[in-house]
């Protein structure tokens, strides 16, 4: 049995590896960061820290989170003055992020199902003071903070349950069948339910960075290679990279990930920030059942 330090470790890195610590990383670390400090969802708070890091780093986010960040900067406080602005002055009403999320939507036509929840959400799994009834819709609720459409949130969900089912050493086979039993899933999701096993691709063509296709492809390569390293290979063929953090997260919750994927970067700093987070919130597992065995 994968004891649960070995998993939590095994998905923040998997994710860092596999993406190359490519944005999401810094993404999930802000998440998580906020998770930690207010042991809640708060979704006002996590998008500040999403905005000031766009603000500060002006990473490649993606089209959605760049029009968010524009429709938004102007309400800052201190904005344009850059070298006064904080953190806080990111600081919205939720009715003001739904708003600017929903003109986004509509400035983009409609098109805010991409998989940029579901790379940067993973941290929400690993929370145990989230509920596992109330996972699913809190990770919806991640989402909306920059994408509109539901099927965003959707995948989301479906990938931090899975996360969740394994960190109870639920088998691999069992995890997914149980988060694909949500009530009210998209039926793109329930196509996805049914092709993943056989197919890496969906039955229709779409956008290489669309959520179910992402997802479909990351379920279908974890769910026929035996570890890591052959996931990774089986991916580098087919060359979608959208789906390169998800197979790191659900391969690094599946399996952990060995010592030789990274002995050239342990004294990386970088790497060691993102372990420590993870050792932070496999901690709070830990805790947890002391408590309840006591």
């Amino acid at each position: 049995m994968i004891q649960i330090q070995t998993r939590c470790d095994g998905i923040f890195m998997g994710h860092a590896i596999v993406s190359k610590f490519d944005i999401s990383c810094h993404m999930a670390l802000q998440l998580s960061e906020s998770l930690l400090e207010l042991k809640r969802f708060d979704g006002p708070n996590i998008m500040s820290r999403y905005l000031y890091l766009y603000h500060t780093k002006r990473y490649d986010f993606g089209e959605t989170m760049k029009v968010v960040y524009q429709n938004l900067k102007d309400k800052t406080k201190n904005y344009p003055g850059h070298s006064s602005v904080c953190r806080e002055d990111f600081l919205f009403d939720q009715l003001i992020i739904d708003e600017t999320v929903k003109l986004t939507d509509k400035k983009l036509g409609g098109y805010t199902a991409g998989c940029g929840p579901v790379h940067r959400s993973f941290p929400l799994a690993l929370c145990p003071w989230i509920d596992d009834d109330n996972l699913f819709n809190i990770s919806k609720n991640e989402a909306t903070l920059t994408h509109f459409n539901p099927l965003a949130g959707q995948v989301a969900g479906i990938v931090n349950l899975i996360c969740r089912s394994l960190l109870k050493n639920n088998t691999w086979h069992d995890a997914v069948q149980s988060a694909f039993l949500t009530p009210s899933l998209h039926t793109e999701l329930s196509d996805v339910c049914y092709r993943y096993s056989r197919w890496s691709t969906p039955s229709k063509t779409t956008h290489p960075a669309y959520a179910p296709t992402v997802l479909q492809e990351a379920l279908h390569y974890v769910t026929i290679s035996n570890n890591i390293a052959e996931v990774i290979e089986k991916v580098k063929i087919n060359r979608n990279v959208y789906c390169l953090p998800i197979v790191g997260v659900l391969s690094g919750a599946l399996w952990g990930i060995p010592l030789d994927m990274y002995k050239d970067k342990t004294n990386d700093v970088q790497l060691k920030t993102i372990r420590d987070t993870a050792n932070k919130l496999s901690q709070q597992w830990i805790s947890q059942c002391e408590s309840v065995n006591a």
